[in-house]
C-alpha cells in the first residue's frame, strides 16, 4: 500500500473484488497576527478526521473499477477567550450562517486500464485511470472573505467538500523485485473542477505527485518499513470570479509507514509531515503574517478476496 493508500498498487481480477479502509488524522495547529477590528492574535487547532472506505472491480483482464467516499468532521477549536466573527469552537457536523454540516465529503468513481500488470509475480505494475469526483454535502454556501467587498460578519472557512464536480486523471507506476526495496513507485493524481459550485466556489486544480518504497523485513507478519514523499500543488481558486486568498500553494509531505499482514488483510500505518514552500494555511484570513504546524496519521485496511493477495 503506496503511502498507505488502500486502493493503489495493485489490480483486481475479473469480477475479484478487493475492499479497503483508510482513516486518518490531521492536526492543524495555526496562529495569525490581528485583523480588523479585533486586535487581538487568533489561533487554534484544526483537526480532522477521516474515514475512506473504497472498493476495487475486475470488470475484465484490462479494466478495474475504483469507487471511494470522504465521511467525517472537521473541529475548529479557538485558542482565545476574545469573541471573534472569523473563528470559534465548531465543527463541519453543524450549519452555519455561509456552511452546511454534513458527515459527507465527496465521492469519487474512476475506471483504470491495465497496461501493464504482473500480478503478484515480480514486474511492472502500470495503470491509467479516468473518472469522476462527486460533490457531497458538508460545503460552504458563500464566500468567507467578503471579496465582494460587503460588511464582513461571522463566518466558517472549512468543510468536507468544495461543492463542485471534477474530473479526475491518474497514472500509477510500481514495480515489484525480490530485493530491496521490493515495491517501489508512485502514482499522479490530478483533479480538475469542470464548473464552479451551485454556490459560486470555482475550486483549485489539484495536482499530487506522491513517490514510495517499501523495504520487506522477511519476518513472520511478512511487515515492511514504507518511506514516502508526496508533492502536492493546488492551483488559484476562486469566489464569484475573485481570486481566493491562499489558494495556490504548493506541499512537500514526507512519510514513514509499517505495513504488516494479518489473518483479514494487510495494514498500514503512516506518519505524513507536510512542509509549505509557497501559499499559506487555506482557512485563515487574506494576506497576514501567519504559520502552521501541521500532522498527519493515517491507517489502512485492505480486505483479501478469495484468491491470493498481491
Amino acid at each position: 500500500m503506496p503511502v498507505g493508500k488502500s486502493d493503489k498498487g495493485f489490480s483486481a481480477q475479473p469480477r475479484e473484488t478487493y475492499f479497503g479502509i483508510q482513516s486518518s488524522i490531521n492536526i492543524i495547529d495555526w496562529w495569525h497576527e490581528e485583523i480588523g477590528l479585533e486586535s487581538f492574535e487568533h489561533s487554534g487547532l484544526l483537526n480532522t478526521y477521516i474515514l475512506l472506505p473504497n472498493l476495487v472491480y475486475g470488470i475484465s483482464e484490462k479494466l478495474n473499477l475504483s469507487f471511494n467516499v470522504v465521511l467525517g468532521a472537521r473541529f475548529m477549536y479557538w485558542h482565545s477567550s476574545e469573541v471573534s466573527i472569523h473563528h470559534r469552537n465548531e465543527s463541519s457536523l453543524s450549519n452555519f450562517r455561509n456552511a452546511l454540516g454534513s458527515v459527507l465529503g465527496d465521492s469519487r468513481i474512476i475506471i483504470r486500464y491495465l497496461i501493464n500488470e504482473s500480478g503478484s509475480e515480480l514486474g511492472k505494475r502500470f495503470y491509467l485511470g479516468t473518472g469522476i469526483a462527486i460533490p457531497g454535502n458538508s460545503v460552504l454556501t458563500s464566500d468567507p472573505f467578503f471579496l465582494d467587498g460587503d460588511l464582513y460578519k461571522g463566518h466558517r472557512h472549512f468543510s468536507l467538500s468544495s461543492g463542485a464536480y471534477k474530473g479526475i486523471f491518474e497514472g500509477q507506476l510500481f514495480l515489484k523485485r525480490n530485493v530491496n526495496p521490493v515495491f517501489l513507485g508512485g502514482f499522479i493524481v490530478v483533479e480538475h473542477p469542470f464548473s464552479e459550485s451551485k454556490y459560486g466556489y470555482l475550486p483549485s486544480t489539484m495536482t499530487t505527485i506522491s513517490l514510495s518504497s517499501s523495504f520487506m523485513r522477511y519476518d513472520q507478519l511478512m511487515s515492511s518499513y514504507d518511506f514516502g514523499l508526496m508533492f502536492a500543488h493546488s492551483s488559484m481558486a476562486k469566489w464569484n470570479d475573485i481570486h481566493e486568498p491562499n489558494s495556490n500553494s504548493f506541499a512537500v509531505i514526507p512519510s514513514i509507514g509499517y505495513l504488516f499482514n494479518t489473518n483479514f488483510g494487510a495494514v498500514s500505518i503512516n506518519i505524513q509531515k507536510p512542509f509549505m514552500l509557497y501559499g499559506a494555511f487555506s482557512i485563515n484570513e487574506g494576506d497576514l503574517n501567519q504559520r502552521s504546524n501541521i500532522w498527519q496519521l493515517s491507517l489502512a485496511l485492505r480486505l483479501k478476496s478469495q484468491s491470493k493477495e498481491k
